[in-house]
C-alpha cells in the first residue's frame, strides 16, 4: 500500500471516529448561572468517571430539577468526606467550600453526613458557593447510575450570541 493511500485510509478513519462521537454525543445548555459556559458537548463515558471528570448527571426526583446537573467529580470509592463544625466540608482533606444553611428559594439544607464514598457513588462538587451538589443530604453521594456523560465545555460564538451562562441567577435570560 503506497503512502498515499494509507493517510486515505487514515484520514476516512478518522472521519467515521468524528462521525460515531457526534452521532452518540450532544450539546447540553447549560441551565445554571452559577457556571460560566453557554453549553457542553456531552460524550459517553467508557468506563468509570475520573477524579477531576467534569460530569452530567441526574439530581435525585425528590429535589425536582428537570435539567441534569454538571458537576467535578471529588471523591471516588473510599474517599473521606468530613464536615467540620464551621459547615466546611472536605474530601481527602481538600476542602471544598461550606454548606449552606438555607438555600436561595428559602428552604433549609442540611449536611451530607461525614464518611467514606460507597462503592458504586461518587462525591460531586461544584466551585460556586451557592452549587447545590454532594456537600449537601439532598444531593448526597451520587450513584453511578445516575451519572450521564463527560461533559466538555463549549467556546463561545459571540456572533450567535453564545457566551457565558444563558441564564441569571433569576432562572431567565441575564
Amino acid at each position: 500500500m503506497t503512502a498515499r493511500a494509507r493517510n486515505r485510509v487514515l484520514v476516512g478513519m478518522a472521519l467515521f471516529a468524528g462521525l460515531w462521537l457526534f452521532a452518540i454525543s450532544h450539546v447540553h445548555v447549560n441551565a445554571s448561572w452559577s457556571d460560566g459556559a453557554w453549553g457542553y458537548l456531552a460524550l459517553p463515558i467508557m468506563g468509570e468517571p475520573e477524579l477531576g471528570d467534569v460530569v452530567l448527571f441526574d439530581p435525585p426526583e425528590a429535589v425536582g430539577v428537570d435539567v441534569p446537573y454538571l458537576k467535578t467529580v471529588r471523591g471516588l470509592l473510599g474517599a473521606r468526606v468530613e464536615v467540620w463544625a464551621d459547615r466546611a466540608v472536605s474530601v481527602d482533606g481538600l476542602a471544598l467550600g461550606f454548606i449552606k444553611t438555607r438555600a436561595r428559594d428559602g428552604r433549609p439544607l442540611e449536611a451530607i453526613a461525614p464518611g467514606a464514598v460507597p462503592p458504586g457513588h461518587y462525591f460531586l462538587h461544584g466551585p460556586h458557593p451557592d452549587s447545590h451538589d454532594s456537600r449537601y443530604a439532598e444531593i448526597g453521594f451520587v450513584p453511578r447510575g445516575r451519572i450521564r456523560a463527560l461533559a466538555v465545555a463549549l467556546p463561545d460564538v459571540t456572533w450567535l450570541g453564545l457566551e457565558g451562562p444563558l441564564v441569571g441567577p433569576e432562572g431567565r435570560a441575564p
